[in-house]
């Protein structure tokens, strides 16, 4: 299983929010270049980076932080952030992203999805954020009618090789993880799984890592790094080895 550390980006400013929340976003580090320096300084394989700005307006704007970061190091990269239309999603290819995340596109517009799954293959992924099983929209602002269930079935019927399963509910909070819910999506989807929101110690990491024959394929970790709840080079020991101590 993979660790992806995460760099949100705010302001041009690395934040960590409590449950999509941004009146509660924090600084906690000096910039998103010298965050994926330590990173990728401890290991990092991918750095899972969200413009908050573009999830909150459906603007992107922080893609030179991408491209600095891309520009500067070999590590591959996952990112999104105000990605509804195919253009913005190249333009997130192009500053060097190796793994495209679409979010609130998957809601309102499918046939988006089904150009991105047939332009970048298995570049790209479907971020579906729920709140109380529920699907979250617009930068976790608004709610839908939609299931995070339904959704990730008829995500995987489209075609999409990855989704990005977050519990708004928890996220930022390092109250733990949500198996329950994952493993649900994990059933629905079929394919691959990458797990965020609430990871507080080194046994949420195995017990995530245990899921991995349900398609669980990552974990995102963020406020717990950065607060030194554990370090990263720790996390992906836990991924790779969930039955050691």
């Amino acid at each position: 299983m993979i660790v992806y550390p995460a760099i949100d980006i705010l302001d041009g400013k690395v934040v960590r929010m409590t449950r999509g929340d941004f009146a509660t976003a924090e600084e906690v580090a000096s910039s998103p270049l010298e965050a994926a320096k330590r990173l990728v300084g401890d290991g990092a394989d991918w750095l899972h980076v969200v413009d908050l700005d573009g999830s909150r307006t459906g603007t992107p704007g922080n893609l030179q932080h991408l491209r600095a970061i891309a520009n500067r190091f070999t590590v591959k990269i996952q990112a999104g952030g105000g990605i509804r239309d195919f253009d913005t999603a190249e333009a997130f290819a192009e500053a060097g992203v190796s793994r495209i995340v679409v979010g609130t596109a998957a809601v309102r517009d499918q046939e988006l999805i089904g150009r991105l799954v047939d332009r970048h293959a298995d570049g790209m992924a479907v971020a579906v954020d729920a709140r109380n099983g529920m699907v979250a929209t617009a930068g976790w602002t608004q709610t839908s009618d939609v299931k995070a269930t339904d959704l990730v079935h008829r995500l995987a019927v489209m075609g999409v090789p990855t989704v990005i399963f977050t519990n708004v509910s928890i996220d930022g909070t390092l109250q733990g993880v949500d198996l329950e819910s994952t493993e649900a999506v994990a059933r629905a989807f079929g394919g691959d799984v990458i797990y965020s929101g609430g990871v507080a110690s080194l046994d949420d990491v195995r017990s995530l890592a245990r899921l991995r024959h349900r398609g669980l394929r990552g974990v995102i970790v963020g406020r717990a790094i950065y607060g030194g709840r554990f370090t990263l080079a720790e996390a992906m020991r836990a991924a790779t080895d969930p039955a050691a101590a």
